[in-house]
């Protein structure tokens, strides 16, 4: 059993490498009559149209809907290793595995939004607000994790810095290192 698990391990990881080479793709827009390009979509698509449809996982720029695909099929790779290894499968492995693999996500998600609001906090201090694509690309992607509190928190400061998006780093910061953990030490001691 454990060749057959590693086997079916190694197609999942192949199959989440062409996903990822697909998100790389998008971004970077090559030739589609490219042969590897070709190959790469036609063997993603048909996963990731199950995902087309949910319109709340676009923020701004930011599509989330590869990374839940990427998430469903990494526990999906998970589940199936450790049940061909163990031979046991229990709704409280499931559950225990959901727990920790959505919290791995929604720390990947915090560690996005961290990186693209400390961007744009330094583009702030630097005052960098130019047509550049890459500045624009991170300020699309911070912008939703700034907005609410702008929204939220009605502060004006002079000579244009925005101090939401010092406030939206913090918040972040201590989510994800401080908050998040505690919460998933919490949840280890019910279920452990």
């Amino acid at each position: 059993m454990v060749y057959l698990a590693n086997i079916i391990r190694l197609l999942f990881s192949i199959y989440i490498l062409l996903i990822f080479v697909r998100v790389i793709f998008a971004w970077l827009r090559p030739n589609m009559f490219n042969p590897v390009v070709r190959f790469v979509y036609n063997s993603t698509n048909p996963y990731l149209k199950l995902f087309a449809g949910l319109k709340f996982l676009r923020i701004g720029a930011l599509d989330l809907t590869p990374i839940l695909a990427l998430y469903l099929l990494y526990l999906i790779q998970e589940l199936t290793y450790k049940v061909l290894l163990t031979g046991y499968f229990s709704l409280e492995i499931l559950i225990s595995m959901i727990i920790i693999l959505l919290f791995k996500f929604i720390y990947f998600i915090l560690f996005i939004f961290i990186i693209a609001v400390g961007l744009r906090f330094i583009f702030e201090i630097l005052g960098v607000r130019s047509n550049n694509i890459f500045v624009n690309i991170v300020y699309s992607v911070s912008e939703p994790a700034v907005r609410p509190l702008r929204n939220w928190i009605k502060i004006k400061m002079k000579g244009g810095f925005d101090i939401h998006v010092l406030i939206s780093l913090v918040i972040l910061i201590l989510l994800r290192y401080l908050i998040l953990p505690r919460i998933l030490q919490l949840i280890s001691m019910l279920f452990g």
